[in-house]
């Protein structure tokens, strides 16, 4: 409901507004183009609208699934090619979202850490996965710069604070392989790494395209926080950390 959802920005008259909702099953997107379009594409131009309406900061949570895999480690200013559906949503939402409002915050990124109940992540299916001794197969020919979500949520909160604007890539300093990935997780919890078997994208069967190189340059982000981006085993360990009382694994 569009017109509730602005209403409620209005109401609230927030500080800052995060967009951080979407569907992140690629090939559900194949599926449903027009939900995909309303999650990814329409709200992020009523938001960031609303938000502007209201003097509040607009930050959209993008994707690293942008390109058709080509290049390796993409900067902020190489043109999106997106290759289906998801891909396709997400970078018309990043350019509705600017149009509506010229000071919106768009982070594209991959991350990592505990899930919510009704989606595990990535990293939450590797270890449940692993440590209830199932097998699984990762893919050697898909590549990204995966960043721990203790480490990119306080970041978020520093280009806040700096009332940044437009597009910035926040993402991990290392390129690796979802299986190498799925290796280096297993060995740095102590689990079973033999459980993991090599798979490639070609052989997976998908419905939608994949790109098999996601990387993101970081360049932009350490250079406007005069910081340097997390490396895989600080992201790692992070999800040893205990937030609200809890241990993620």
């Amino acid at each position: 409901n569009f017109d509730a959802l602005t209403e409620l920005v209005h109401l609230e008259s927030p500080d800052v507004l995060v967009h951080a909702a979407g569907l992140t099953d690629v090939d559900a997107c194949e599926a449903n183009e027009e939900l995909a379009n309303a999650l990814h594409t329409k709200i992020p131009q009523l938001l960031a609208r609303a938000a502007k309406n209201c003097n509040a900061q607009f930050v959209s949570i993008s994707t690293d699934h942008l390109w058709d895999g080509r290049d390796l480690l993409t900067n902020e200013n190489k043109p999106p090619q997106p290759l289906n559906a998801y891909a396709r949503t997400k970078y018309l939402g990043e350019v509705k979202a600017l149009g509506a409002n010229s000071n919106s915050l768009i982070i594209r990124t991959n991350f990592f850490g505990p899930g919510r109940p009704w989606r595990s992540s990535f990293s939450d299916w590797i270890i449940n996965s692993l440590q209830s001794k199932q097998s699984i197969t990762t893919f050697t020919d898909s590549h990204f710069t995966p960043i721990g979500l203790s480490h990119l949520c306080p970041l978020i909160h520093q280009l806040v604070e700096r009332s940044a604007s437009g597009i910035f890539n926040l993402a991990g300093r290392e390129r690796i392989s979802k299986f190498d990935f799925s290796i280096r997780l297993a060995v740095f919890l102590g689990l079973d790494r033999n459980l993991i078997q090599p798979g490639t994208v070609e052989d997976a069967n998908l419905v939608a395209q994949r790109p098999k190189d996601m990387s993101l340059s970081v360049d932009k982000i350490e250079k406007f926080l005069n910081l340097k981006m997390p490396n895989l085993d600080e992201s790692f360990a992070s999800l040893l950390q205990k937030p609200h009382g809890r241990n993620n694994l």
